[in-house]
């Protein structure tokens, strides 16, 4: 896959489709903070040293974050609607609702499972883990942190693509669309690596910033990863969606 659009090319897409949109694209991401913020807090139990707790307490994390993937395909809809130059509302986010949520829910299993197994290791030394704990305890964390994030961007980047063929390729299932996204991104995971390690600058300015810029970094954030989405599926020598959204 060549002539893919640089970074700069990205970035200037999507500053340019998000211009006059900004109100909406921030009150879409405040809802879905806010919804996830409330279903993670009221169904998790309160904290406790109680290794029964701890395990319900898991389970519950791990279920509702799996049921969270149907925001995250709204989420896709609606940056998509922004990039192809379609009309675009906050009550975008719901649209994961209407349009196949088996199959939201059955790509979010993916990386909440492969999230889950390898964080696991470090949930359970965290729960071990006390001021007198000897330091090849420590030195564990250490390398179960480590593992568990290389294994955790590798399977985000392979499979990043899966929620916006969702909405371009209804009709496939689950497995197809998270195997097209594997396809799409064989030599381009460096690529799209990088765009994210752009935005750390950002990030960094405006949590020091008091937060409140964070709200337009995140809009330009996702419209420039959506954007690269689209040159993406234009560029591929097997797709056949050019325009989006069919």
């Amino acid at each position: 896959m060549t002539n893919l659009k640089t970074s700069a090319e990205l970035k200037a897409i999507a500053k340019e489709r998000s211009l006059d949109k900004y109100g909406t694209l921030i009150l879409a991401n405040i809802i879905i903070f806010v919804l996830q913020t409330a279903i993670s807090g009221i169904v998790t139990v309160s904290d406790s040293r109680s290794l029964i707790i701890f395990a319900i307490n898991e389970i519950i994390i791990f279920i509702v974050s799996v049921l969270l993937g149907i925001l995250v395909s709204g989420k896709a809809y609606l940056y998509m609607n922004l990039i192809y130059s379609q009309t675009v509302s906050a009550s975008d986010v719901f649209f994961g609702l209407k349009q196949h949520p088996d199959k939201a829910v059955k790509i979010q299993l993916v990386f909440v499972l492969v999230d889950f197994i390898s964080s696991l290791p470090i949930s359970i030394i965290l729960f071990i883990l006390t001021p007198d704990s000897s330091n090849y305890v420590r030195f564990a964390l250490f390398i179960a942190i480590a593992l568990g994030m290389i294994v955790n961007v590798y399977v985000s980047l392979t499979y990043s693509q899966a929620f916006y063929l969702l909405h371009d390729y209804p009709d496939r299932s689950a497995k197809e669309l998270l195997a097209y996204s594997k396809t799409l991104m064989q030599g381009n995971k460096f690529k799209l690596f990088y765009l994210h390690v752009s935005f750390i600058p950002l990030i960094i300015f405006g949590c020091l910033t008091f937060f409140i810029p964070l709200l337009w970094i995140s809009v330009y954030r996702y419209a420039t990863l959506t954007a690269f989405y689209q040159d993406l599926i234009a560029a591929s020598n097997t797709g056949k969606v050019e325009n989006g959204l069919n």
